[in-house]
């Protein structure tokens, strides 16, 4: 029965953990759990998986987290990109009056309207510097969610291999042998680790070049997106 308690501890915790990350990589290798028992860890396995876990739950968090602000952004851009089409029409249509009341002979018409649709073509043009800006922070921020995720695969690659090397001593003090058929073969765990790692290192290259190509724009406040008046 001892034995058995710091089995089951040690699996709700891993439960725990993986309930809360979403695999988004439906291909991940996963050490059967069964395999993964506390009494034949050693004390740096048992803080290898400690430590990669509370780290994996932080970093689904922030990946939870940029999700949901890259959502934001999306809204953002419609709503930026309705405005931009707004003050255009709103523009085209004082020109429109602007011409109709010259060719009236009506001059006091005809400049009230000139200047309406010179701040209206202002406002248009202030508000397609800040739909550039939005677009240009949702690539980014698409580029960091993807850094992060991939951050996360390669965590997540890196804790099953720690607890493959649980498995095969808990197999092996069972008398098990690589020709059993349910061994658990480490390089397959040692080979998804690297594999992640480096689509780690790419993604994080991506973010970078992403950044560093960023076309120049003017300060922009953003939230002005979001003011009727403007």
């Amino acid at each position: 029965m001892s034995a058995r308690v710091p089995f089951l501890k040690t699996n709700l915790f891993f439960i725990l953990v993986f309930s809360q990350c979403v695999l988004f990589e439906p291909k991940l290798n996963k050490v059967p759990d069964a395999y993964v028992r506390e009494e034949v860890m050693n004390a740096e396995q048992k803080n290898a998986t400690k430590i990669l876990t509370e780290k994996i739950i932080k970093l689904n968090n922030e990946v939870t987290n940029q999700r949901k602000a890259n959502a934001l952004t999306s809204q953002a851009i419609k709503i930026s990109q309705a405005k931009v089409n707004k003050h255009a029409a709103e523009r085209d249509l004082k020109r429109a009056k602007e011409s109709y009341f010259t060719l009236k002979e009506d001059s006091a018409s005809s400049k009230r309207y000139l200047e309406e649709s010179q701040m209206f073509e202002l406002e248009r043009a202030k508000e397609e510097t800040r739909y550039k800006t939005w677009v240009q922070k949702e690539k980014e921020d698409k580029a960091y969610l993807e850094m992060k995720e991939a951050a996360l695969g390669e965590m997540i690659a890196e804790l099953e291999l720690v607890r493959s090397e649980i498995a095969v001593k808990f197999q092996e003090s069972q008398g098990k042998t690589p020709a059993d058929p349910e061994y658990v073969k480490k390089e397959i765990y040692e080979t998804q680790y690297a594999e992640k790692k480096s689509d780690a290192r790419r993604r994080l290259s991506d973010w970078e070049r992403i950044k560093t190509e960023a076309p120049s724009l003017p300060k922009v406040n953003l939230e002005d997106s979001f003011d009727d008046s403007k």
